[in-house]
């Protein structure tokens, strides 16, 4: 199980639009705890329009959860309706996000 988190540099959240987000830190579930594992440059952020949803989880096809501080209710709905999971916390940090991930019920 893999979840990508809007950040714009790795280490605080993106404040905007979820697919604004200049970078998305990739984390994975190993067993026991989230751990990150890549940060996914977003070419689509380059064009400074809202991205849509599909756009997003084109790019995002190998996660299950998309975490940020806030997301469009349209753009949620759009994304869970095809299995991804919305998570939302307001948290200011990337570290503050990954243990407020939740744990996979499958271990």
């Amino acid at each position: 199980m893999k979840a990508a988190i809007a950040t714009p540099d790795g280490k605080t959240l993106w404040k905007d639009h979820f697919g604004q987000s200049p970078f998305f830190l990739i984390c994975k579930f190993d067993g026991n705890q989230w751990i990150k594992d890549e940060m996914r440059e977003n070419p689509i952020a380059e064009r400074g329009d809202h991205a849509h949803p599909e756009e997003i989880r084109e790019l995002l096809l190998d996660c299950d959860i998309f975490a940020a501080s806030a997301m469009g209710k349209k753009s949620r709905h759009s994304l869970e309706s095809k299995g991804v999971t919305t998570f939302l916390k307001d948290v200011a940090t990337v570290d503050e996000m990954i243990v407020s991930l939740p744990i996979p019920s499958d271990k």
